[in-house]
């Protein structure tokens, strides 16, 4: 694989803030680092930290264009090595896999929309050896990646757009594995709120100790926009982050130790990133950081890696270090 250390472009100022949270008090800033990876395929990649193993996963170039395979990998030095794990699952050409630690384990928790099964809604775990618990949820289906986030009480979510373009939030249960072998979803709700995407999801661990959704409109103009789920199907705390662009894909979020992050590709294939600047949603700002991408953007839950496929269709992990 191709490693060369980035120099930041002429909008480093953006990712200043995003640097600094990453580093010990009292230590020099160290600069980001970007893994370019003979990997090809679509989709944003789905990323989670467990220890010194960061997973990521994504929507390889084999197989049909409803159904390519599935790969799952993890990497020790910010991507320059990616140790396969193996998949034989299947996802829709263009729509990746979704992530997150369980913080009841050490294991990562997978979804995903299961190609061969009519794009039946798909999740799994994998403990660093094995994957297991692989649950269908019948009657379920999506056309788009799905998104996973884990709050501050240990609760995994999953949120995905149903077959109507609505998006859907549940509570995930991995802890039924050990019973009957599979997971279990509960407080599924359906929201009003139509999108052409796949949403984004994370706790936001900053400011308002919510569990934040992010969507495309589904208008003209592609507006994307912010809410906070409290359970029910009336999202709160509504806000519209500045992307000055048409984007082409659905966002991803982060939560950093002060500041929200959202990235997203644009209309004119250019990879759009943004924080919060410490007052979401008054001052949430994305801005064209100079960087060609032919899909979606995933993001790590702590905001600290980045990943997407660059304008030659390689996958590429971003690090802040």
């Amino acid at each position: 694989m191709n490693l060369r250390r980035s120099a930041l472009r002429a909008t480093v100022a953006l990712f200043l803030p995003f640097v600094l949270a990453a580093v010990v008090a009292g230590q020099p800033a160290a600069a980001a680092w970007v893994a370019t990876t003979t990997f090809t395929g679509s989709g944003a990649p789905g990323l989670a930290q467990v220890g010194d193993r960061l997973y990521v996963a994504w929507t390889g170039s084999i197989g049909t264009a409803s159904a390519k395979v599935m790969n799952v990998g993890y990497t020790t030095d910010q991507g320059q090595h990616i140790v396969m794990v193996g998949s034989y699952e299947r996802t829709p050409q263009n729509e990746g896999p979704a992530l997150v630690a369980d913080p009841n384990s050490s294991a990562i928790l997978l979804a995903w929309a299961d190609g061969r099964a009519r794009n039946t809604l798909t999740m799994s775990s994998f403990d660093g050896t094995a994957f297991g618990c692989r649950t269908s949820f019948t009657g379920i289906t999506t056309a788009h990646a799905p998104a996973l986030a884990v709050d501050s009480a240990g609760q995994t979510y999953l949120a995905w757009t149903d077959p109507r373009r609505h998006l859907n939030i549940a509570l995930i249960d991995p802890g039924t594995c050990a019973t009957s072998h599979v997971m279990t979803m509960r407080n599924r709700t359906v929201l009003s709120q139509t999108s052409p995407y796949g949403p984004g999801l994370i706790f936001d661990s900053t400011v308002s100790l919510q569990l934040l959704i992010a969507w495309v409109a589904d208008n003209p103009a592609h507006t994307v926009r912010v809410g906070a789920w409290v359970g029910s199907s009336a999202l709160v705390n509504m806000a519209t982050p500045e992307i000055p662009v048409y984007p082409t894909s659905g966002p991803s979020l982060a939560a950093g130790p002060s500041d929200l992050y959202i990235a997203v590709r644009g209309a004119d294939n250019h990879l759009y990133y943004g924080y919060s600047q410490g007052c979401r949603p008054t001052c949430f700002v994305a801005s064209d950081i100079g960087t060609a991408v032919r899909s979606g953007i995933g993001s790590l839950a702590s905001g600290s890696v980045i990943a997407y496929f660059n304008g030659a269709g390689n996958l590429e992990i971003f690090s802040f270090l």
